[in-house]
């Protein structure tokens, strides 16, 4: 259903291409133009994924795999077994849990790593968890301060995007910015500074506290990466 919510404003999308194609039809279908600059690319870790694969391999072993981004989740599924005897799921948010493409057993009710490792069921079994090379270690640290086994893994990196002076006036000049991660943040600041013309949007206190941290003044924090969590803070920019 179209409406006019967003309509003559220009919206920046900043995550990696083929991530957002669902939020950029919505954000469309609601009156802006929206345009998808990438921050950051998705990339290997720095030893080509070894650790993963072999992690991959040894799947039988945990009785949980947390994933805390959906980079990480898509990743995990190839290698999921679809009958009963694979390990549960924990997904940090809905978007997450979604790339899995399995049941999801556990998603805590607020969508960061903080509230996935404090309210995580308390078990005896072993636990991968699956990040990014560049995470900040909290969930990790928070799991083994409950005396959980905890084996960690990373599944990809990110990588900063170079970008043109036009991209860069494109993104400077629009209505409101999207940002995803604190990778995306630290990508626009070393290329850019902190200053933006427009509203910005970060999705998560974690892209929030990186903004803060860079100078970055934020105008509203989706508290879901989802698409309806994100069309939501953007309305409330916009009211």
């Amino acid at each position: 259903m179209t409406n006019n919510t967003f309509s003559g404003k220009r919206i920046v999308i900043t995550r990696p291409r083929g991530q957002s194609k669902d939020l950029q039809r919505t954000i469309e279908d609601s009156g802006a133009v929206c345009v998808v600059i990438p921050l950051i690319e998705i990339a290997q870790p720095d030893d080509e994924g070894f650790a993963f694969e072999q992690a991959m391999r040894n799947l039988s072993d945990y009785e949980w795999v947390v994933c805390t981004s959906a980079n990480g989740a898509s990743r995990v599924a190839p290698y999921l077994s679809h009958s009963a005897s694979g390990p549960r799921l924990a997904a940090v948010g809905s978007a997450t849990a979604l790339a899995f493409t399995h049941d999801v057993e556990f998603v805590p009710p607020v969508a960061t790593g903080a509230s996935l490792a404090k309210e995580f069921p308390v078990t005896s079994g072993k636990i991968l968890v699956v990040q990014a090379q560049e995470t900040s270690g909290d969930v990790v640290r928070i799991l083994r301060d409950r005396n959980m086994d905890i084996d960690e893994v990373a599944a990809y990196k990110t990588v900063h995007c170079v970008l043109t002076d036009l991209q860069v006036g494109e993104i400077r000049s629009a209505d409101a910015v999207v940002v995803a991660s604190g990778s995306a943040v630290r990508s626009w600041c070393e290329q850019a500074g902190p200053e933006m013309n427009g509203k910005v949007v970060a999705i998560g206190e974690p892209t929030h506290r990186v903004a803060a941290e860079c100078g970055m003044t934020i105008s509203a924090v989706a508290r879901e990466a989802s698409t309806a969590g994100v069309v939501a803070a953007l309305a409330g920019v916009f009211a």
